[in-house]
């Protein structure tokens, strides 16, 4: 487990599987995480993705929840992408409408940041948003992600073609401003946090 703010991050289960398939089938949830609006996954197609899932050596999903309460909000995951230089294309969604436009975002951004840039020593980090997901685009900004290009046209939604925004963070730009962005994201939370991740000192 690991845990940043507000949020902790465990591995996924098939314990977690029939809030998975509630989040999956959320016209708003998976309209903001894919640009997909209509899934349309059953019991079968839940566990068929994540027997796959378990099969992938390449792929991490991590199952978010509240500390406060213990209530499943999420899903972070990473896939290691790595050829020359270690990278990954990282992803997340919360599945709580509820909790939208609460910073939460923000704290699980930089929760991967911290794993895989400070725990796990990444190069480089890539993600992607649609076009009309702004909220999505200003937390990985947040984080210190950057604009990077975009794919025109690569996705359908509504009736019309969209283009996809491309970021990209390396971890040299992490590290330099990692200070800050924790100050940030978790203001008076980061003291906390610091003292809770980094116990041993080398």
């Amino acid at each position: 487990m690991f845990d940043i703010g507000r949020i902790k991050f465990e591995p996924l289960s098939r314990n977690d599987l029939s809030i998975l398939e509630k989040w999956e089938n959320c016209f708003q949830v998976t309209l903001f995480s894919r640009g997909e609006p209509l899934v349309f996954k059953n019991s079968d197609d839940i566990e068929k993705d994540f027997e796959e899932y378990m099969d992938n050596e390449d792929k991490q999903q991590f199952i978010l929840k509240k500390k406060e309460d213990n209530k499943r909000i999420g899903i972070a995951t990473y896939k290691d992408r790595s050829w020359k230089v270690r990278n990954a294309k990282i992803g997340t969604y919360i599945g709580e409408p509820d909790e939208w436009n609460q910073g939460i975002g923000r704290e699980i951004a930089a929760g991967l940041c911290e794993i895989l840039f400070f725990h796990k020593n990444y190069d480089r980090l890539s993600a992607k948003s649609a076009t009309f997901n702004k909220r999505a685009q200003k937390v990985l900004e947040d984080v210190g992600f950057k604009k990077t290009g975009t794919e025109r046209k690569s996705g359908y939604v509504f009736g019309k073609r969209i283009d996809w925004k491309i970021f990209d963070l390396l971890r040299e730009e992490y590290m330099e401003d990692r200070q800050d962005i924790l100050e940030r994201v978790l203001g008076e939370r980061k003291e906390e946090y610091v003292r809770n991740s980094c116990k041993i000192r080398v």
